[in-house]
């Protein structure tokens, strides 16, 4: 008779199969049946079937109690979660995630006393295909601890977006460069992170940081400076310019707090400014810079298309390649999320063109960059303009594609019902970001030629 935990497997003897990897042990696991008692007895083999067929990998020693931690200190983020989110998990389930280094990662965890590895046995005795693993009794007791801290750490987020929301609600005065419009937008991303089931405690602390010292008037002598002010070390956030980026933040608003981008407005080709109503022509003169927020800027389009470029060296490629044609375009670098001022002037601008072309990188924040302009544009000009994407290029450069579990993919299918869907799917279709440096010229050429015709 057996009186073991109904759902519990039942270990017969430990067998020795060809294949057991060194240090653990294989168990047979024997089926059980209950009983009217409330017991379960095992059902011991008969007829043609003469063996239990599939076995129990366990550590054949007790496991170091730091070895779960060791292990996952060089893991991707949200292995831990997979690891411990589930009693039970499938080999496919498994597979799926790990692909390649599935089995591999397996036996550590087994090492690791985390996890029984169940395989079947093949009829010659060797160590079968695995089908599943379990969680120990210890591999239970890290989960708990796991979801306790997970919980604790999800108020602290919360509580941290909140603050972060509720200290740029009402600001008394505006930073110089920074409308009720770009603020919204970072009320925006901050409320996307409360809602997001996965959620990244970098972006989310840079966002809070930057909400803070937006409210508290802070600014920094640049990334490094605001790193240091925020995580006592220069370098946590090297990249926050671009993180932020990619959260749809206007970088104006980065800008205001001391984070060096390129607060200016870049203009090429046929286009005259006119600050104060005096004239002057950019023709022959590259890319110009020109604060964005220039009193009384009026600028001019003296060709049919116009082009808006999110980067300054893709930019200058576009100008230096089109500079000799007849329709040369009029070129607008505007350097990652516009500001209120840019968009201003790039709708401005879209209205004396016949074609628009709005040209950003092929990621998350391309598709954001993309929809924010085109609702910037009046009716009769989306009408007008189309949403380039530089990852249709055949010569396009591959990058690393995003993580399973990276929040991108989230957000780019909440944008499949907006104005840039077709960018959108087409992030979402290759699986990884494209930079259009790489492919800016080729992608423009290719739509002036097809709306020309």
């Amino acid at each position: 008779m057996v009186t073991g935990t109904a759902g519990q497997p039942h270990h017969g003897p430990v067998v020795h199969l060809a294949g057991t990897p060194a240090g653990l042990t294989a168990r047979f696991v024997q089926r059980t049946s209950r009983q009217d008692d409330g017991t379960r007895r095992i059902v011991r083999p008969r007829g043609k079937r003469l063996r239990d067929t599939h076995v129990d990998l366990e550590l054949a020693v007790p496991p170091d109690p730091a070895a779960l931690d060791l292990l996952l200190s060089t893991r991707r983020q949200g292995d831990r979660s997979f690891i411990l989110g589930a009693t039970t998990r499938t080999w496919s389930t498994v597979k799926a995630r790990f692909h390649d280094e599935a089995w591999t990662l397996a036996v550590k965890l087994v090492r690791a006393g985390t996890v029984t590895l169940r395989c079947e046995v093949t009829d010659d005795l060797t160590l079968g295909a695995p089908t599943r693993w379990h969680l120990t009794t210890a591999g239970r007791g890290h989960a708990r601890v796991h979801l306790e801290a997970r919980d604790v750490q999800a108020q602290r987020r919360a509580r941290a977006l909140l603050r972060a929301r509720e200290a740029i609600a009402n600001p008394q005065e505006l930073p110089e460069g920074i409308v009720e419009d770009d603020l919204r937008r970072l009320d925006e991303a901050l409320t996307r992170e409360l809602d997001r089931p996965s959620p990244a405690n970098k972006r989310i602390a840079l966002l809070a940081a930057l909400a803070h010292d937006l409210a508290q008037g802070a600014r920094h002598t640049g990334t490094r400076a605001f790193s240091l002010a925020h995580t006592r070390n220069s370098k946590t956030w090297d990249d926050a310019l671009r993180a932020l980026r990619e959260t749809g933040v206007p970088t104006v608003l980065a800008e205001a707090i001391g984070l060096r981008g390129h607060s200016r407005i870049g203009l090429g080709g046929p286009i005259t400014a006119m600050p104060e109503g005096h004239f002057r022509p950019l023709d022959n003169l590259g890319i110009v810079l020109i604060p964005a927020a220039t009193q009384d800027l009026q600028l001019q389009l003296g060709s049919r298309t116009l082009v808006v470029i999110e980067n300054l060296q893709a930019a200058d490629a576009v100008y230096e390649v089109l500079r000799p044609g007849k329709e040369a375009p009029g070129i607008v670098y505007h350097a990652g999320m516009p500001s209120f001022d840019i968009r201003r002037h790039v709708a401005g601008l879209a209205e004396q063109a016949d074609t628009v072309i709005i040209a950003p990188d092929a990621d998350l924040g391309g598709v954001r960059i993309a929809t924010a302009i085109w609702n910037s544009l009046t009716p009769s000009a989306q009408e007008r303009a189309v949403i380039c994407d530089v990852g249709l290029t055949p010569g396009h450069l591959p990058q690393a594609p995003w993580a399973p579990e990276s929040p991108v993919w989230r957000d780019l299918r909440a944008m499949l019902d907006g104005p840039a869907a077709a960018l959108a799917d087409g992030c979402l279709r290759r699986g990884y970001p494209v930079e259009q440096e790489g492919c800016i010229t080729e992608a423009v050429v290719a739509l002036m030629d097809g709306t020309s015709s």
